[in-house]
């Protein structure tokens, strides 16, 4: 299995001083981050906004923002998540970076909740103060809620209204684009 991830080119059109419409911006997504316990999977940051209405001037690269899990309260973000399974004979009680299910830890800054139960080839259980489109673009995915679980594949789309969850990667690579816009549990 090869865990390198290709780049991701991505154009941002708008319109030039005179009105024009044409590029701004062509060139592999400069905000990468890997997760080196999980080695192969990786989040790419295509464009994010802390607020709406937004600008559209286009004087801006809103794709360089300093790296959250989460997107701002007010605004959302556009990303890409390359997630990989666990190696052959992975054990999770061997993995010194492996954690155990735990009562949730919230952060009331953030909004994120954090259960743990995370690993090569599965998230922590966690949650957002978002709302989030998730599409499934390449692979399958398993999705796990606290009373049930279901497979995803290529097409499929979930919408998650923060709450509690877990992604984990059985058997193989998958790709998935997510909208986050943030939010509040409480109006």
């Amino acid at each position: 299995m090869n865990n390198e991830a290709k780049p991701v080119r991505r154009v941002v059109t708008g319109r030039d001083g005179n009105g024009k419409s044409g590029v701004l911006f062509d060139s592999d997504a400069p905000n990468v981050r890997s997760n080196p316990d999980r080695p192969g999977s990786v989040m790419t940051e295509c464009w994010c906004f802390d607020g709406v209405p937004i600008g559209l001037a286009g004087d801006r690269d809103d794709g360089r923002p300093p790296f959250t899990f989460h997107p701002p309260q007010a605004g959302a973000f556009f990303r890409l998540v390359r997630s990989v399974p666990a190696p052959p004979g992975y054990d999770p009680e061997t993995d010194p970076n492996a954690t155990a299910e735990h009562p949730p830890k919230e952060n009331p800054e953030t909004g994120r909740g954090d259960r743990g139960g995370g690993g090569k080839g599965r998230s922590p259980i966690h949650r957002t103060r978002s709302v989030d489109y998730g599409v499934v673009l390449e692979g399958r995915r398993r999705l796990l809620l606290d009373d049930t679980e279901f497979e995803m594949q290529k097409g499929d789309v979930v919408i998650q209204l923060g709450n509690y969850h877990q992604w984990a990667n059985p058997t193989e690579t998958s790709h998935m684009a997510f909208i986050m816009i943030g939010g509040n549990f409480r109006i």
